[in-house]
């Protein structure tokens, strides 16, 4: 059953400005403290499973891409209902899940030198970035889901630069050492949600803390960029979805509708007309 709680949630003018504006949007207690419990569990799992495959260190920073496959609870943050509808509202309805990763990033070794500039700026999307002409379009949007605490910057906080997505280039900064102009942290709690634009400049900070920062990303785009993380989903996973997650998984009825979609391409659309009115589809 699809759920109709989505129609709560829908962006109000103030959120799509400010989203527009900054370049992101946060959204507090998007998933309750026991879906945390449990997505924190599941986390758990896949870090310990893929630091033995792989030989990662305990300590050492763990990234791991396609992470919806690998747990049923997942589906669920597909289309949660405090957040979903932001989606529809940024980019609209012929969307896609393109990329899904799990960042696990346990505190740095105590003989690590402390530093205040940031890992790495950047902007998301890969070749797209240089390739593209400039300035570049909105093609696509993450959600950060984030299950522990973040509530000081040494706990490796997020860092961006609000407004930036509307640079080609990441500004300057002031300082050698330092940040670029404008940067902040992004402070949440435990449960906290951020849609941000993937052209935002954004970097990692450092975790100086005595706990690992636990972070899901799932990133959406428009149907007709196919994804990073399949070309199809496996069929068991899909015959547990609606249509409606079917599409999110990258399901479509012909291989002409990832461009040219068809209502059976995208049941979104169609709900969206049928439980909100025409004059909210693009």
């Amino acid at each position: 059953m699809i759920d109709t709680s989505w129609l709560e949630y829908c962006a109000t003018d103030e959120q799509l400005k400010a989203f527009n504006d900054a370049g992101y949007l946060v959204v507090e207690d998007a998933i309750s403290t026991e879906m945390v419990d449990a997505l924190e569990e599941v986390a758990d799992r896949l870090d310990a499973e893929e630091r033995a495959k792989k030989g990662v260190a305990p300590h050492k920073l763990l990234s791991k891409f396609r992470t919806v496959v690998e747990d049923d609870l997942l589906l669920e943050l597909l289309d949660n209902k405090k957040v979903f509808p932001l989606l529809w509202d940024i980019l609209g309805w012929n969307i896609q899940l393109y990329i899904s990763h799990l960042i696990m990033y346990p505190p740095e070794p105590p003989d690590i030198p402390r530093v205040t500039k940031a890992a790495h700026w950047h902007q998301d999307g890969g070749r797209p970035v240089p390739e593209m002409e400039r300035p570049h379009p909105r093609l696509s949007l993450k959600v950060s889901y984030w299950l522990t605490d973040v509530t000081h910057r040494d706990n490796g906080a997020m860092r961006l630069i609000p407004g930036s997505h509307r640079l080609d280039t990441r500004p300057s900064a002031s300082e050698p050492d330092g940040d670029p102009e404008g940067a902040m942290d992004l402070i949440v709690k435990r449960g906290t949600a951020v849609l941000f634009d993937r052209r935002m400049w954004h970097s990692r900070g450092w975790n100086f803390s005595d706990m690992t920062r636990k972070v899901l990303f799932m990133g959406y785009s428009y149907r007709w960029l196919r994804g990073l993380d399949y070309n199809l989903m496996p069929p068991e996973l899909l015959d547990k979805c609606d249509p409606i997650r079917r599409q999110l998984l990258g399901d479509g009825v012909d291989i002409k509708g990832w461009w040219q979609p068809t209502d059976a391409d995208v049941p979104l659309k169609t709900w969206i007309a049928e439980h909100r009115g025409e004059e909210y589809l693009r």
